[in-house]
This record gives structure tokens, sequence and C-alpha cells, in this order.
């Protein structure tokens, strides 16, 4: 065979030697193409804050996006205010409200209220009691009110004012902080779709408020703290008494609760 034959076979040799790695490489390539796309989450959980402007970015990790410190205040906010809101008769309404909102409420939190509402009904604390919880005047959402854990846990300090009715007759009228616990909570997104949920006080109590504090702020007096609500400061934040408050117990009224008369049995 002559030379020029046996030059071609080789050359072809080599060129076919060089498509076979090339065909490798492309199949190594998208065997690592495909796999990363495998492992790119599958669902993006992303909570948008409500003051979000054009150019803000949101950085995912694991398909998750960080909770802004104000929807977190929100939904403690929003679900504390609804298992307290007794519309016509507490020891109806307080159960209900609570089997209402179990999917925002994790397991040893539903559990102490369930404890909570028996231990008031044993007192006679509900039966024909209605109750309503709202945020003190002037004590709204600030950053200092968002204390975060992790990325997947938060206590929210809301700065409520608790009044109770009996037959139509205001019974109580405090003014309470309450350190509600938020933790990440995926567990039903049909009926959870925020994914997160409200672990009571954690290791927390709830506290009274420094009423006189309080009445100077709200009466808006030069030099009082939190003149702008928009702008509290931890310094602004309300100081409270060194008295804890049990949950399932009965507060007395503060001075700036009107005294109630004392012909209605109900009183405390």
């Amino acid at each position: 065979m002559s030379q020029k034959y046996l030059d071609a076979l080789a050359s072809e040799r080599q060129h076919n030697a060089v498509l076979r790695k090339v065909m490798l490489l492309v199949a190594g390539l998208g065997a690592i193409g495909m796999f990363l796309t495998y492992s790119l989450p599958k669902h993006l959980e992303l909570h948008v804050a409500p003051d979000m402007k054009a150019g803000d970015t949101v950085s995912f990790k694991g398909g998750q996006a960080p909770v802004p410190t104000v929807n977190v205040y929100g939904f403690a906010y929003y679900i504390w205010q609804q298992i307290n809101r007794w519309q016509a008769d507490g020891a109806v309404d307080y159960g209900k409200q609570i089997y209402d909102f179990q999917a925002y409420l994790t397991p040893r939190c539903q559990a102490q209220l369930q404890g909570d509402m028996e231990g008031r009904f044993k007192k006679g604390e509900l039966r024909q009691r209605t109750r309503q919880i709202t945020e003190v005047p002037g004590f709204s959402f600030a950053e200092n009110r968002v204390i975060t854990e992790s990325t997947s846990a938060w206590t929210v300090l809301l700065d409520m004012q608790v009044m109770e009715s009996y037959r139509g007759q205001a019974i109580k009228d405090v003014f309470i902080r309450y350190p509600v616990r938020v933790v990440r909570y995926d567990v039903d997104r049909q009926r959870n779709p925020w994914r997160l949920a409200v672990d009571c006080f954690g290791s927390n109590r709830p506290a009274r408020l420094d009423a006189e504090e309080i009445k100077a702020v709200q009466s808006g007096k030069p030099g009082t703290a939190l003149a702008l609500p928009q702008t509290v400061t931890p310094a602004a934040l309300p100081k409270t008494t060194d008295q804890s408050i049990d949950p399932s117990s009965e507060m007395q009224p503060t001075p700036l609760e009107a005294p109630a008369a004392p012909s209605t049995p109900a009183q405390r």
C-alpha cells in the first residue's frame, strides 16, 4: 500500500479520535447541566415588602428569600388580634378563633392557648365577655419592634390595648406588651400561604406597659418620645413595669381605665 493511503488512513483515525473526545465532552457538559437544573429550587418563596421600589433586588437561598420585618410584624399583629377577638361570648368565641386560625399557630402555641382558655373558663372569665385588642396609638410598627433570632424566627413586640366588656359594660382597659414569636412554618401551603406561624411567646412573658408614659405620648406633650410614630427608636419604646403578666390571670385596671360600677358581678 502506498504511503499516500497510509497517511490518509492515519489522518482519519486521528480525526475520529478528536470527534470521540468532543462527543464525550459534550455529553459530560450535558450531564452537568441536567444535574444543575435538577438541583435548582422548584418553588421560590418570596415575601414582598409593601415599600418595595424600582431597582430593589431580592436574594434567594435554598428557594427562600428573607422575610421583611414589616411583613413579620403585620402577620403577628393580624393573627394575634384575631385570636383575641371575642365578638359576642368569650366562652364560645375564644375556642372558635383558636380553631379557625390553627393553621397559623404552632402545635405548642395552640396547646398553650387551649390551656389558657380552659383556665379562664374555670375562673368564669369567658362567659358573656367580649374582648378586642388593638395597637396603642403612637406605638405601631418600627424596625426595632422586630427582633431577629435567625432567618426563620423572630420576636415581635406588640404594644396593645386590651379591652373587655361584660354584658355591654367595660370591665377592662389595659396596655400590654406581647412578645409574640413568629417562625417559618411550611406545613400546609393550601391553608397557610404565608408559611409563617405564631409560636406564642417562646421563652418570654407579656408585661404591662408604663401607663404614665403611654398617657404622656398620647397627650402630645413637647419632648415626649414617639412624637412621630414612624420614627420609633429603641429608647422611645414605652418602659414596662417589673411585673410579669400571666396570660391566664385577671389583670388589674391601669390608671387610664375608667373605674367600673361595683354592681356588676363579673367585675374584678
